[in-house]
């Protein structure tokens, strides 16, 4: 116990020592300096291109840039550095994985690849397991925070992430990489791109290939756990965009993943089964034809997207489960543009999900039609606003309504923003907390459920210093959700094991964040996050850290030829087990390293883990120990 005393309180001195080290190297006239106002970035968290600083979310962008100074191989590690987000995962790579936004588990996530919502109904929880998505391909991801249940559905309690694929643009190109290292690790992979004539649109596509024996799920630390987890992964995005004439145009995307993963039994002593583990198979896609009129005022796209999970399990060679979920959605929305300020979004989908199982091969599935509209404007200069709603006929749980409204304002004298807002949501029961059958118990769900409703709200603030080179956002949030649906009881009792929790859970934090371009070279970002996530009980979920702190540096020198990036991942205070186990808090240190050797060939080196910690994210299963890698990306 006084291990983790003593470690949370030098993380905090830490991060305490370096916030006042960095004002106090600020000039002292530092108030009088020009206010710079940065490139704006744009975000799609509205479905309409906004500037993010007209925006009243909680977002963060991650850009691809990041990514390779940072060389995250896996959308889960891009992720893992994210203010307001904690990752879990049960073993090496490939093993089932739990992203959290702000605090809550997966189910209250919407997760869309290039505007295709990828959650796998075969799922206890509708959500999306991260574990298969590697970042080749990867433009940006943006994760906005907080209920954006009014355009993205009622699972979009706690969050969205949206990821966008490359764009293809000019002359045809591309690169190839290669990367070895620790646990046996070789991936590689290609991507080629290119635009069509006169500036019509452009196509890229992206292919990888990892395979690795990794290191045991269930922790090596404990008797009887010393062999790998063998795990291949085939994965590929591609996105394609073309403009028949200035008004007309058609775009589609794709990604596909399939592979093996052989993994462990429980995470516990004497866990390791060889012949045990799951074949997977994800796809997806969607394409849309686009329409604006001459002037742009009103423009819009209807489109199909559909996406398939399979995970087809074996034990010793025969078949232990079979799980299969599948989604489709026809979509149409328009912006109709009356000024930059005044800009109006309408839009409809129909989702149809579906999943069978060994256990149920007949499957289920259900139906969900939806409407929703919003406004957003800018009343006077530097207040901008949304307002929007959205009604959802469920198949089987009828008509539900939600709203939301965002506000944002700038203060141009004093590099200040000022942001807030509020939502309603509510989630329906999954597919399998209402009719799931496993192991030979067909008392798992419940077709009595209620689906759960929530509230949502936050607010923060931006601060603009030193012209432009230093950025300090916090922001304080609060989730309320009645009725959560939770698990109980044992295999074969003659309850339902799902059921309606009575009362109120709740998800309460602060979100900080402070990116100072110390140099032309040098970049520090500090991110840190408290957060409570309790049940009706006052009980915490498990998982789900108290305290969150990263740190990234990044410098580049010798003319941007070299690159080197530290990271430190540091949770404090995490429960498991019902609340009745405390986990480590780890240091994980990451460096990554790049030279270009020549104008179009890089070098690449990374230390994961570089302290050693040894360290559990879920009780009983294992972590990487410091692990090596080296590659190389060569452009054409």
């Amino acid at each position: 116990m006084n291990r983790f005393v003593h470690r949370q309180g030098l993380c905090c001195a830490s991060v305490c020592a370096f916030l006042f080290s960095s004002i106090s190297i600020m000039p002292a006239a530092a108030q009088d300096t020009a206010v710079v106002r940065i490139d704006p970035l744009v975000v799609t968290s509205t479905r309409i291109p906004t500037e993010i600083e007209r925006t009243g979310s909680s977002i963060t962008v991650v850009t691809e840039e990041e990514i390779e100074q940072r060389q995250d191989r896996e959308v889960l590690d891009v992720l893992k550095a994210t203010p307001g987000v904690s990752v879990s995962q049960t073993g090496a790579k490939g093993t089932s994985s739990t992203v959290r936004v702000r605090g809550l588990p997966g189910q209250y996530s919407v997760v869309l690849i290039d505007g295709v919502e990828v959650s796998d109904p075969s799922r206890s929880q509708t959500s999306f397991d991260f574990s298969q998505l590697q970042t080749l391909g990867v433009e940006r991801i943006e994760i906005m925070r907080g209920s954006q249940s009014v355009l993205y559905g009622g699972e979009a309690v706690a969050g969205a992430i949206n990821i966008v694929t490359k764009k293809g643009e000019g002359d045809i190109g591309g690169s190839v990489f290669g990367e070895f290292g620790s646990y046996n690790t070789y991936t590689g992979g290609a991507n080629v791109q290119g635009g069509f004539a006169e500036d019509r649109g452009g196509f890229n596509i992206s292919a990888q290939y990892l395979d690795t024996s990794g290191f045991s799920a269930a922790d090596e630390n404990l008797p009887g756990n010393d062999e790998g987890e063998d795990y291949d992964n085939l994965s590929s995005v591609g996105r394609f965009d073309f403009a028949f004439n200035e008004q007309l145009g058609l775009k589609a995307n794709y990604r596909y993943a399939k592979g093996t993963l052989n993994f462990d039994a429980a995470g516990r002593a004497n866990g390791d089964d060889p012949d045990r583990g799951d074949d997977f198979l994800q796809y997806s896609g969607r394409t849309a034809v686009t329409y604006k009129t001459p002037g742009g005022m009103f423009a819009g796209e209807a489109g199909v997207a559909y996406a398939y999970n399979e995970r087809d399990g074996f034990d010793n060679g025969a078949q232990s489960y079979y799980y299969e979920g599948d989604r489709i959605t026809f979509d149409a929305q328009g912006t109709i543009t009356f000024d930059p300020d005044n800009i109006v979004l309408l839009g409809m989908e129909r989702d149809d999900e579906s999943y069978k199982t060994d256990a149920d091969p007949n499957g289920q599935d259900v139906w969900t039609n939806s409407y929703f509209a919003m406004y957003q404007f800018s009343p006077v200069e530097n207040l901008f606003l949304s307002a929007g709603a959205r009604i959802d006929d469920h198949e089987t749980f009828g008509v539900y309504d939600t709203y939301r409204g965002t506000a944002a304002y700038r203060f141009d004298e004093t590099g200040t923003t000022v942001r807030a807002s509020a939502s309603t949501g509510f989630r329906a029961p999954s597919l399998f907390e209402l009719f799931g059958i496993c192991c030979g118990d067909p008392n798992l769900g419940n077709p009595g459920l209620e689906p759960e409703e929530s509230e949502s709200w936050d607010v923060g603030i931006e601060q603009i210093l030193l012209g432009g080179d230093l950025i300090a956002d916090i922001a304080y949030f609060n989730i309320d959700v009645d009725n959560a649906i939770i698990f109980s009881g044992a295999m074969g009792t003659p309850a339902p094991n799902y059921f309606n929790s009575p009362g109120q859970s709740r998800s309460r934090g602060v979100e900080t964040s402070l990116d100072w371009m110390a140099t032309d070279a040098l970049n520090v970002n500090v991110a840190y996050t408290w957060n409570v996530v309790q049940n009706a009980a006052g009980s915490r979920y498990d998982n789900a850290p108290r305290h969150v702190v990263n740190v990234n540096a990044n410098y580049a020198f010798l003319d941007d030829k070299a690159n080197v990036n530290l990271n430190l991942l540091h949770r404090i205070d995490t429960r498991d087990s019902g609340n009745t186990y405390q986990l480590d808090d780890p240091f994980v240190l990451t460096f990554a390293g790049k030279y270009s050797v020549l104008e179009n060939l890089d070098l690449t080196a990374r230390v994961e883990n570089l302290l050693d910690d040894q360290y559990q994210v879920e009780r009983g299963y294992g972590t990487s120990d410091r692990a090596f890698y080296a590659g190389f990306t060569y452009r054409f």
